[in-house]
């Protein structure tokens, strides 16, 4: 593929887990969120010497569903494993986040862009900026340099308001690409690794954006195969001095205490969503297959079979 653009191949062993799959499915991958960001969002929440504390959280409106992720628990893990920090940050909640500003030129900015969507528009959706980001801006943090308890301002927000204004981590579907009938043991993924280059502004200079869930399986494809993370040369971003960085984002995919690693091998949190699309149980049934705007490849699980169908690309 082109330079700036990579496939990634990955082979999940399901044998034994009670796990099967047929054509048409897809597969559930349950990502975390890169260890940059985690560590952004915790030292802009002033929560980084904390975040191995141990808390529990619980609803105080019954009518509410419960806590949509296991407690006690940790202000890392919920950060890096339950909510999704890696998205961008909404505009209605920096309106709810204004009141805890550490100054008034922060809670300003933060109220410009919650009643402004132009200048929400223009700084923090082409700008790709998640909330870690945004805290940092808003206080006047350079949001080029990786984040320390240095160099980035505590905001005294709540977790509990955290917690309860950001969306639950989604899965990331992916198409399978293997077969259950070549491998049933084995659910194969083959997907373009999402990675683009923001849209610069007067307050965001542009930046490389990478996919939350093709990132993390590229991760898990270089430790599985003994690959080290290949380095670039950062130009005049995050470190001045151009030291190599990683080429992609690092997540913590040995899982909680090292449960996810086993010598050479990696879990990794995964389900399977029946599909409903089937090709007809009458192998004289016709087919209408139409791949709209693109180069459609089908593979029919049949053999031996004359099947009459139109095609269409349109």
């Amino acid at each position: 593929m082109g330079a700036d653009r990579s496939c990634v191949h990955l082979e999940l062993g399901i044998e034994g887990s009670g796990i099967t799959y047929q054509h048409g499915d897809h597969v559930g991958v349950w990502p975390s969120n890169p260890e940059l960001e985690v560590k952004r969002l915790l030292c802009a929440l002033g929560l980084w010497d904390k975040r191995n504390n141990v808390i529990g959280i619980e609803s105080l409106d019954p009518a509410l569903a419960k806590v949509p992720f296991p407690v006690p628990t940790t202000y890392l893990t919920v950060l890096r494993n339950y909510i999704d920090i890696s998205a961008v940050a909404g505009r209605q909640i920096l309106g709810n986040l204004a009141k805890f500003s550490p100054s008034p030129m922060a809670e300003a900015f933060l109220r410009l862009l919650n009643t402004d969507k132009e200048k929400y528009s223009r700084t923090i959706a082409n700008g790709c900026l998640k909330l870690g980001e945004v805290l940092q801006l808003a206080a006047g943090d350079d949001i080029r340099y990786a984040p320390t308890t240095e160099n980035t301002t505590a905001w005294p927000i709540p977790f509990d308001v955290i917690v309860s204004a950001i969306p639950r981590l989604q899965p990331r579907y992916y198409s399978i690409s293997s077969s259950p009938k070549l491998n049933p043991t084995s659910i194969h993924v083959t997907a373009v690794v999402l990675k683009y280059q923001s849209i610069a502004s007067d307050k965001v200079h542009s930046k490389w954006v990478y996919g939350v869930g093709t990132n993390f399986i590229l991760n898990l494809k270089y430790a599985a195969n003994g690959e080290t993370t290949p380095m670039i040369t950062q130009n005049g971003s995050a470190d001045p001095a151009s030291a190599p960085i990683p080429s992609v984002p690092i997540y913590a995919i040995e899982g909680p205490r090292g449960a996810y690693k086993q010598e050479t091998i990696y879990k990794s949190p995964i389900h399977v969503r029946r599909s409903t699309f089937r090709l007809p149980t009458n192998p004289k049934s016709p087919v209408i297959m139409i791949g709209p705007g693109t180069v459609c490849l089908f593979f029919l699980p049949r053999t031996q079979l004359t099947i009459s169908y139109t095609f269409f690309c349109l």
